[in-house]
């Protein structure tokens, strides 16, 4: 064991630049599986944490304001709930901060404490008179809206002034960031004040033990038939809560194992690359080793322990890198719900990590090492150097008869001499070129899905209105405006639907709605009265196919509703529901019913600005006026910073593929290339032989690359679709401009050719006189 040490780390000081090549990739794929693990095998999940500390509920729903409270303080017992929170009462209200207007649901509350929904003071203190308001941490982040700033209720006549005191964390509702209906709480007191029309009851429950969804459902059904039709306006349930909080660190997730079995390849890739070159340059010290005693196992580790021992170097400062790498990601979602964060980590999980990289190395080092334990000594000794490569003899012929340069003929013939080699760089260079296009895809179908919610190109201006103006005031405002030309109205209701657990989110239109842009596949957008477009998740589970009939309840009254599209909406959240219909559908169930947003489009050449200035001036306490945006962009920062780090990892690995390739086909080639300068080739012809072989190996790579990696994107996106209860149309798939196919396996070749640079220069300062001596 001791000759086999001694001798695999002599050898290892002579291929210092191959032993390089082993760390930095091995570095690289390592530190990006321990991120990918530490985010999978997190051992505590924040939610769940925050969700037992504050007695999170598991079911919350909100009554119509007309129920008798007394009617439902009873109904936790009916539906065996061992704590419940409520009924408070609450009400929608509209405030006005720094210029912008903002729509929550105020909360009655005379403490943040409770059997069920604890609140977590973040900062401040629980409002003590009717003046005062308490608003969630990420809602006043989001918005920057700071304890102490004095917030002006547009939605009420007498506009009344709230003082923001606290800012809280609650377990049993989304980010603002996210979506949602947002809450801010009030004493008990300060509610009735603040109602301008109508007033609901929420009412939280927790059971024993964590319910199922079939179990929610339950419940949920038998609340409905406990009280009169449509008593209850809305629901939410800790499932999809929970869900929704962990999408980011899904798609992150998902992102980073991904990424990083393409890493893991490309390494195990050059590492066998490498240990078949070593041994093809190495036949007649090999034929020593054998004639002075080493035995087969002995050759095998001592070609092994050469890439070990870089390998292990590797894995000793990229596993800690990863695991630190990941704690930001770990920190942000226990500082969204107002925990301590404490770092995450897990000795066992470092071994596992470190464990499964080296055994990687080592199968793919002991596959061609095995080639030359198997050798005969006599035989090797003869020959004094491996078999030369033939294979590239018909390549040569055919560049020889289409009339290329000499130097070009020899490197394409050299790129397919050794077919194993061949092969195995063509793989690195593949997952290389193929992660830069998942993540180019991915990123730009993620930001692809913020313009397509936002309706960017089709909507101008989004104009909210207070409860306190009237609609036809509203309409009146928007269309004397010289540079309207579309007005879209929309509102938000519930419609109870038979076998849905909770109350439909309905978005009703008036206008000309199919121009806001939203994809229908299969069907068609609704065209009138009694039609519905819905998402696939609600079609599923409502047991529905396109063309079906059904009937929902809005405030008791029956309406009846075909399915004519199924509409890609990512807004209803994962496992959500959500219809679209014309305004027309609902005016005779609800007609008091009034829009709350118009989606403007403006003539061609306007000035947004402008008009967003002049129209916000007529009504400044009744209209919100905004120029259309995307909304908050953050998360598309992170995912597009995750997704294209992790490519440049990957794709630095294919680099150092390439290069390792051209170095041992130099190395291995010496005595060709001396005979050819002898011959006369020129340096900077020698320069482009090597160049050839890397540039050609680079070419077939990216042939094969970008059809794989668009395949690999289209998957992965529709991972994410499902995700939301979406199929993927065709559009979103169109996120690539031609020529950007083209040009990226143009760049694979400019890169591979300046990888090969090294090896080439070093090909063309041969000493022929040297090296054919040694010959």
């Amino acid at each position: 064991m001791t000759a086999v040490l001694l001798k695999a780390m002599r050898d290892l000081r002579r291929r210092r630049l191959q032993a390089a090549v082993i760390f930095v990739t091995t570095l690289l794929a390592v530190g990006t599986g321990t991120m990918a693990l530490t985010l999978i095998a997190q051992t505590r999940d924040p939610y769940q944490l925050a969700f037992d500390a504050q007695k999170g509920a598991h079911l919350k729903v909100a009554f119509d304001g007309r129920i008798n409270p007394g009617t439902i303080a009873g109904t936790p017992s009916l539906i065996g709930a061992t704590a419940s929170g409520g009924p408070y009462r609450a009400t929608d209200i509209q405030f006005q901060s720094a210029g912008h207007k903002y729509v929550v649901t105020a909360v009655g509350r005379d403490n943040p404490g409770g059997a069920v929904g604890q609140l977590r003071i973040a900062a401040g203190h629980w409002p003590s008179n009717a003046t005062e308001i308490a608003l969630t941490r990420s809602f006043a982040d989001l918005n920057h809206i700071s304890i102490g700033e004095r917030l002006k209720v547009v939605s009420l006549p007498q506009e009344p002034v709230l003082t923001v005191v606290a800012e809280v964390v609650d377990i049993d509702e989304l980010r603002a960031d996210v979506g949602g209906v947002q809450h801010a709480w009030v004493l008990g007191t300060a509610i009735a004040p603040l109602t301008a029309k109508d007033a609901s009851f929420l009412v939280d429950y927790r059971f024993a033990s964590d319910p199922t969804s079939a179990q929610l459902q339950a419940h949920m059904d038998t609340l409905r038939a406990s009280l009169p039709p449509d008593s209850i306006t809305s629901s939410v349930n800790y499932i999809f809560i929970r869900t929704v909080f962990h999408v980011s660190t899904q798609i992150l997730t998902g992102v980073l194992v991904a990424f990083s079995v393409f890493a893991l390849a490309a390494t195990a890739a050059i590492v066998a690359n490498l240990v078949t070159g070593i041994v093809i340059s190495a036949y007649r010290e090999i034929g020593i080793m054998k004639a002075v005693g080493f035995t087969p196992l002995q050759v095998i580790g001592v070609f092994v322990l050469q890439i070990l021992a870089p390998a292990a170097a590797a894995c000793i400062l990229g596993i800690p890198i990863g695991t630190i790498l990941s704690q930001p990601l770990l920190a942000s979602n226990s500082q969204a719900l107002g925990l301590a964060y404490q770092p995450t980590f897990s000795p066992a999980l470092d071994l596992l990590a470190l464990a499964g990289a080296l055994l990687i190395v080592t199968i793919a080092a002991v596959i061609p090492a095995f080639r030359a334990g198997r050798l005969k000594p006599a035989a090797v000794i003869a020959n004094a150097s491996a078999p030369r490569g033939h294979s590239g003899r018909w390549l040569r012929r055919l560049a020889s008869r289409a009339g290329l340069p000499r130097p070009i003929v020899l490197g394409l013939g050299d790129a397919a001499a050794r077919p194993g080699r061949a092969i195995l760089t063509l793989l690195a260079i593949v997952l290389g070129v193929a992660t830069v296009v998942v993540a180019l895809g991915e990123a730009r179908s993620f930001n692809k899905i913020y313009t397509y919610e936002g309706h960017i190109g089709s909507v101008d201006v989004v104009v909210t209105k207070s409860p306190a103006l009237t609609d036809a005031q509203a309409t009146q405002l928007i269309n004397s405006q010289p540079e309207t030309t579309r007005v879209v109205a929309e509102t938000t209701t519930n419609i109870n639907v038979a076998g849905i657990a909770d109350p439909v989110s309905t978005l009703g239109f008036r206008g000309n709605s199919a121009a806001l842009g939203y994809l229908i596949s299969p069907g068609h957008w609704f065209a009138g009265p009694g039609e519905v477009v819905a998402n696939r998740g609600f079609a599923q589970d409502a047991h529905l196919n396109l063309g079906d009939t059904f009937t929902g309840t809005v405030h008791g009254q029956p309406l009846k509703l075909r399915i004519v599209g199924e509409v890609f909406d990512f807004s209803a959240g994962p496992g959500g529901h959500i219809l679209m219909l014309d305004w027309s559908t609902i005016t005779a169930a609800a007609p008091d019913l009034t829009p709350s947003v118009y989606q403007v489009t403006l003539k061609p050449g306007s000035n947004v600005d402008a008009y967003v200035r002049h129209l916000a001036s007529a009504q400044p306490d009744l209209l919100d006026v905004q120029a259309n945006s995307t909304g908050n962009t953050a998360f598309l920062t992170v995912i597009a910073g995750v997704l294209f780090g992790i490519a440049g990892i990957v794709a630095l690995i294919a680099v150092a593929g390439v290069f390792n390739t051209m170095l041992l086909s130099t190395r291995e080639r010496v005595r060709d290339t001396a005979t050819l300068k002898t011959l006369g080739m020129s340096p900077r012809q020698v320069i482009g032989m090597v160049a050839t072989s890397a540039g050609i190996l680079a070419l077939v790579g990216g042939l094969v690359a970008v059809p794989a990696g668009v395949a690999l994107y289209r998957m992965l996106f529709d991972q994410l679709s499902s995700l939301g209860g979406n199929i993927t149309p065709l559009a979103f798939y169109d996120v690539f401009a031609p020529w950007e196919l083209i040009a990226i396996p143009l760049a694979g070749i400019i890169v591979a050719v300046v990888a090969a640079g090294i090896p080439g220069r070093w090909a063309a300062r041969t000493n022929v006189v040297e090296v054919l001596h040694a010959e």
